[in-house]
């Protein structure tokens, strides 16, 4: 995915470049970088049109109906799910992302039940229902080109940032998460880099574009 350079007043960090390039001047290094509020603004713009620009081109790439595989973990039903929610969608280690004229997000699938999203509703990492249908109008459903224990994996990295804060740092840096990224940190920690440019920030529009998922499910527009 090609990523955009972002830069606003006086801060010139590189912050979103596809070669991790930083001004030899420049004193933070990009590795640990907080954005400030004016960067954090622009990137979230740059992002929703990136996603908006490449939404349709990614589609369901058979024509056959979706099945819930039928062969799932029996998941841990947490206590604010004790029903699987109306408008599951997917499985263990799925991702969803949705177009919305708020927030655009992603988030990674436990089960039927549960997704681990990283939200600034919540202002840190949480288990929230499987509902996004009742969410979101436009969302997309990616399979992971992975095993299952590469699957499980994430998910169980995904749940160790549980309780984490939200904000926005650079890829490498751990201390705090927003949706995409921390996606992106689930798979990456099982040898998948669904951003492999080594951009500082990680988009929904990265996820979407790259080369290890396909697109299970689709909402109509």
């Amino acid at each position: 995915m090609k990523n955009k350079l972002l830069t606003v007043g006086l801060t010139s960090v590189l912050l979103l470049t596809g070669f991790s390039t930083a001004s030899a001047e420049e004193n933070t290094s990009p590795e640990t970088y907080t954005l400030t509020q004016q960067e954090e603004e622009q990137f979230l713009k740059e992002q929703r049109e990136e996603l908006r620009e490449i939404w349709d081109k990614y589609t369901v790439e058979t024509p056959t109906t979706v099945e819930i595989p039928t062969t799932e973990e029996t998941p841990t039903i947490e206590p604010f799910a004790v029903e699987r929610p109306p408008g599951s969608i997917g499985g263990k280690g799925d991702i969803l992302i949705a177009l919305d004229s708020i927030t655009d997000h992603v988030g990674i699938v436990k089960d039927s039940y549960s997704i681990i999203e990283a939200h600034p509703d919540t202002g840190n990492v949480s288990y929230r229902d499987n509902n996004w249908t009742s969410r979101y109008d436009r969302i997309k459903g990616l399979k992971v080109s992975a095993t299952a224990t590469q699957k499980s994996g994430a998910v169980k990295y995904a749940e160790l940032q549980l309780g984490d804060p939200y904000g926005f740092t650079t890829r490498n840096d751990t201390s705090t998460w927003y949706c995409s990224k921390l996606v992106w940190a689930a798979y990456k920690g099982q040898g998948i880099d669904l951003e492999p440019h080594t951009a500082m920030l990680i988009t929904p529009g990265d996820i979407l574009s790259s080369p290890y998922v396909s697109v299970f499910y689709n909402t109509a527009d």
